[in-house]
């Protein structure tokens, strides 16, 4: 199975080599398939002994190549500049090209292990030139809703011990024995599949069972993956949609009834949804979880990493250590580490102040745009204005627990989200057109 599985990846890469050209979208598609099952891909291609490669690969490490490649090919149809959102694309490309080629120079083995952070910047520049028009960013959302109901599939059937890939080994003692999904799923993206059915329901666009049924899966997916920060950022989104976003009645009633079906579907398996605010489940048994920065735990450890790192070499406050750079660890196995927990603490280790303040505006800037959105009398701009702007809170919140628009797996699909909001005028526009483009055709086709 392992070996059918890494020559399907080849096959698939080999395939989508002419696409670039012929058919940039598919390109585009299948990027965002192989990074959101990222890890089981690889984990069955080491299984497959890498196909003779040296070191472990993921389709996904080339088609963010090809998908770069593919967005030359992406008519352009952009009428109106992009904004200020535009030219964070352009800030953050260069400082992440920047900070590869700084952890390339300095740390190579490192940066090409920890180079998957930059997969984002394809995604980017490939949705800036791509999402110009209603279809193409009505057909995201689409595509993302069974694509993430795809992978709340795979979260339940590993949850339950019917599939275990072998990056799910790695911590399999949960309350219902499959590990919680964090090594081979993402259940950040969970977010953004709430905030789609809650965009749905707020500007009545599509049938309401489909976006209670939406709402139930994200929610139902938090749920599942066990994460107190998880839960955290869904009470912050909860709380934007009944207090900022219009249709709280709606809103409040479809949160009524998804949050029944979920406890009473947790009641019926014996799931304590509330277990990780107790104690947390570990191979020896039952222990306390501490606070989050509490000292000791190791998100309080990466703060005071960093922070003696740069009492050392104050310059690179400005320029970052770039990809791939690792810390001295006071505590754990491992003598070094570069991974971070917090969205921000990753910016400014890699890219330093520079990149921070960027990403900064750029999440401040989707919020204003999507809120202004949000309220429009369109009802689709009504449905991207209030999504967006609902999952940008709840990021912004779990940023400072999760890694976000850094995240090697989420952010290529988080980053399109964007790229929607910088083109909505062009969307606008494009919506306005087919719209009267079918009044005018309609007596004719009824006729």
């Amino acid at each position: 199975m392992a070996t059918f599985i890494a020559v399907l990846c080849l096959i698939t890469i080999v395939v989508c080599l002419p696409l670039v050209v012929l058919k940039p979208k598919w390109v585009f598609y299948i990027f965002l398939i192989s990074v959101t099952f990222h890890s089981i891909l690889a984990s069955f291609i080491y299984s497959a002994g890498n196909l003779g490669m040296p070191r472990t690969w993921s389709p996904a490490d080339v088609l963010a190549w090809l998908t770069l490649a593919a967005a030359l090919f992406v008519p352009q149809e952009r009428q109106y500049r992009s904004g200020i959102i535009g030219k964070c694309f352009i800030v953050l490309t260069l400082v992440t090209a920047l900070a590869l080629i700084q952890g390339l120079l300095m740390y190579t083995q490192t940066a090409f292990t920890y180079s998957r952070v930059a997969h984002f910047v394809a995604a980017m520049i490939f949705g800036l030139r791509y999402f110009t028009n209603y279809s193409r960013a009505n057909g995201f959302l689409k595509f993302l809703v069974v694509l993430l109901l795809a992978m709340f599939a795979v979260h339940i059937l590993i949850r339950f011990g019917a599939f275990t890939p072998r990056a799910a080994e790695i911590d399999t003692a949960t309350q219902l024995g499959g590990e919680r999904g964090s090594y081979t799923i993402v259940p950040l993206l969970y977010l953004s599949l709430v905030s789609i059915a809650i965009g749905r329901l707020v500007s009545k666009v599509g049938f309401l069972p489909v976006s209670v049924f939406v709402l139930l899966v994200g929610i139902g997916g938090i749920a599942l993956s066990e994460t107190r920060s998880m839960y955290g950022a869904m009470g912050v989104l909860a709380i934007a949609s009944l207090l900022f976003v219009k249709g709280r009645a709606r809103t409040l009633l479809a949160y009524g009834i998804a949050g029944l079906l979920v406890v009473g579907a947790a009641s019926a398996i014996g799931f304590d949804v509330l277990e990780r605010f107790r104690a947390g489940t570990t191979r020896t048994g039952k222990v306390e979880i501490p606070s989050p920065f509490q000292k000791g735990t190791w998100r309080a450890m990466e703060h005071e990493i960093i922070l003696s790192s740069y009492k050392q070499e104050p310059y690179f406050i400005l320029t970052g250590r770039g990809i791939g750079a690792l810390h001295p660890a006071p505590a754990g196995k491992d003598p070094l580490v570069g991974f971070y927990h917090s969205e921000y603490l990753g910016w400014l280790d890699r890219c330093g102040l520079l990149g921070l303040a960027t990403v900064l505006i750029l999440i401040f800037a989707i919020l204003v745009r999507s809120f202004a959105l949000s309220r429009s009398d369109v009802p689709y701009m009504r449905y991207y204005g209030a999504t967006c702007f609902l999952m940008m809170i709840a990021l912004a919140a779990d940023g400072f627990f999760h890694p976000i628009f850094s995240n090697p797996r989420a952010a290529p699909l988080l980053i399109c989200f964007a790229a929607i909001m910088a083109n909505w005028q062009d969307i606008y526009l494009s919506f306005h057109q087919e719209t009267e483009d079918f009044q005018e055709s309609e007596p004719y086709v009824s006729g």
